[in-house]
């Protein structure tokens, strides 16, 4: 009896705990605590937090891949730097987990290379150093609007927190790659038709960025508690706008032009659409959702040997090797 009392009484209070943090999310507040975050709620900022942290820890199996054709020792220093800076922002989100009880490390090191969530493009070998800064141009662009959504709209108090601190070193990221693809775009025929070249390639992995079209999304715990405020349609109209303004700044194409009606830049080509990965080009040709989340699931050439290698940490002095 008295066992029976006290589960009644414990499931009595998760029940008034939950009632009490839904009443505070519908009045625009924070969740402070980890006794806050009732099951469903905690359930999606986990999945949000692994996911995240996982990314950050692979680009070091993605940028890893154009040392040996970095023009120099400061580009190799830049590469580094950017390394070091990711896997800070899987600590940062890591730490989060702890709190949840979770391991950052066990979720990396300790479970299968080919489940570690990742997008494809940073399954690809960089082919040189103008395409690691294209894709610092491109890509952490995208990457800076998920961690800025979450800093300043995130229902978790302590997660706006430890995005302040990435948010700070994606948006230098940002900028050291415009620098340097100016830099390139003006500095020779043989660099600008690398820029261009970059570009071709990484701009398109823009677009499925972030994930399936709304009207396609199923799982909307994300928006519905407000660990998020953007969907995914929102975060990629931003990306696209700021990316086409930076692409017609510099003066490379991309598959886009500027609408006078609209007042903003249209898409050019299909979307979604398939790369051919072998020669790391683009089809366009109209493809279907299914056909896309097939080949985005199915990665690149460094998945799973990267991750794996990531896991028996077997790197070594080449980093450094010139």
């Amino acid at each position: 009896m008295a066992v029976m009392e006290a589960t009644q009484s414990s499931t009595a209070n998760a029940q008034r705990q939950r009632q009490a943090s839904i009443e505070k999310l519908e009045r625009g507040e924070l969740l402070e605590e980890v006794s806050e975050l009732f099951p469903e709620y905690r359930a999606v900022l986990e999945q949000t937090l692994t996911i995240a942290a996982q990314s950050e820890v692979t680009v070091l199996t993605w940028a890893y891949t154009v040392y040996n054709t970095c023009p120099d020792i400061g580009a190799k220093i830049a590469v580094s730097a950017s390394i070091q800076d990711e896997i800070g922002h899987a600590y940062q989100q890591g730490m989060l987990l702890d709190r949840l009880g979770l391991s950052m490390e066990e979720l990396t090191f300790d479970i299968p290379p080919e489940s570690i969530k990742t997008l494809m493009v940073m399954q690809f070998p960089l082919k040189n150093y103008i395409e690691f800064c294209m894709g610092q141009a491109i890509y952490d662009r995208a990457g800076r609007l998920t961690t800025k959504d979450i800093e300043l709209h995130c229902s978790f108090a302590p997660y706006r927190r430890a995005l302040r601190k990435v948010n700070f070193e994606e948006n230098f990221h940002v900028r050291h790659g415009e620098r340097w693809i100016k830099f390139y775009w003006n500095h020779s025929p043989e660099t600008r038709k690398a820029v261009q070249e970059a570009a071709d390639w990484c701009f398109p992995h823009g677009l499925t960025w972030f994930g399936l079209p709304d009207h396609l999304k199923t799982r909307k715990d994300q928006l519905n508690f407000g660990i998020r405020k953007w969907s995914n349609d929102e975060m990629r109209e931003k990306w696209f706008q700021s990316a086409c303004i930076f692409a017609n700044q510099v003066g490379f194409d991309v598959p886009a032009h500027f609408d006078e009606e609209q007042g903003k830049y249209v898409l050019d080509c299909p979307y979604p659409m398939l790369c051919d990965k072998e020669t790391m080009t683009w089809k366009y040709e109209q493809a279907t959702w299914e056909e896309t989340i097939a080949q985005l699931k199915s990665g690149g050439p460094l998945n799973p040997s990267g991750h794996a290698r990531l896991q028996s940490e077997e790197w070594g002095d080449s980093l450094w090797a010139m």
